[in-house]
């Protein structure tokens, strides 16, 4: 096992530097509260009682490539249903496929998908063919292209916010008044962590001049993708929920119908929701007929209520 402390550190710090120093206060500096180890599978979890978050390499390479593939996603639809909503003309699947290249986008999508999945049943990433496509998260890295770079952004605004979902779970290890049921705790790991990344935008905002709305959007998006790994890597069995955990529907909802998403029409958050939202409900055969729709929410919602 291997303690990773800083690097989640580092990454706050990051990703929200206005709330590092509560976040010390709450969650502490000391060793191992984050250990890497080997494992099967995605492992991201926190050690209940013992204040220790457990992760592995290829939990870690999953979110990586869950951004990057969800970006694949955005590419292959944003202007499309750009231009879908000036004709007043539905999203339909089936159709868009005769429009040229579409069925390249798809297709890559899909492969980026795919390979997601593939690096989840690996017992080693040393055997994982890295895809040539996606920058390699190694020591020292540094990405050129500005488009690459802006995902690798959004990569770690995802990776901070299912790592505050389990610092949630911590703490309420230490408090009496836990939710009394597990499928709460779940749904308030969520709201906390969602919360910790955008309540304190304003004070950010003011001190780094970058627009508060930008910086909510971003870090949104950053959720979103936090959550498309949920969407991949559970079984479309469980989509629906569990006796401990919400449905994944429910989970991506509770985001885009959050009170900070409101005043975001003006920003990209929502052409892009909608965009990696389609691209993924297009992949998973979620889709039948095709959907009319007024604004680039009311598609982002659409496609996440068919996630079922």
């Amino acid at each position: 096992m291997l303690d990773v402390s800083d690097a989640v550190d580092l990454l706050f710090t990051g990703v929200t530097p206005e709330r590092v120093t509560e976040l010390k206060s709450l969650w502490g500096e000391h060793e191992n509260r984050v250990r890497l180890l080997p494992a099967d599978g995605f492992l991201l979890q926190q050690l209940p009682g013992a204040g220790v978050i457990q992760v592995n390499e290829i939990a870690l390479r999953q979110i990586w490539l869950t951004g990057y593939a969800a970006w694949d996603g955005v590419d292959a639809y944003s202007a499309v249903i750009a231009q879908l909503l000036l004709s007043n003309r539905p999203f339909d699947p089936v159709s868009l496929r005769a429009l040229d290249k579409q069925i390249d986008r798809d297709a890559k999508f899909d492969r980026a998908v795919d390979r997601v999945r593939e690096l989840g049943s690996h017992i080693s990433i040393d055997d994982f063919p890295w895809p040539e496509d996606v920058p390699k998260p190694i020591v020292g890295l540094k990405i050129e292209d500005t488009t690459k770079k802006a995902v690798f952004d959004l990569v770690c605004m995802a990776g901070a916010f299912v790592f505050l979902h389990e610092i949630r779970h911590g703490l309420l290890d230490e408090v009496e008044d836990r939710p009394a049921e597990q499928i709460e705790e779940e749904r308030e790991c969520d709201r906390f962590a969602r919360s910790f990344l955008t309540d304190e935008i304003p004070a950010y905002s003011a001190e780094s001049g970058y627009p508060a709305k930008q910086v909510r959007a971003k870090r949104l998006l950053g959720v979103i993708i936090g959550l498309c790994v949920v969407l991949i890597i559970t079984p479309r069995e469980n989509w629906r929920g569990t006796s401990s955990h919400p449905s994944v529907r429910e989970r991506i909802e509770a985001v885009l119908k959050s009170d900070v998403t409101e005043e975001m029409s003006d920003t990209f958050f929502w052409s892009t929701c909608a965009s990696m939202l389609a691209a993924f409900a297009r992949h998973f055969g979620v889709l039948s007929g095709p959907i009319p729709f007024s604004s680039f929410r009311e598609l982002a919602l659409q496609m996440c209520e068919r996630l079922t």
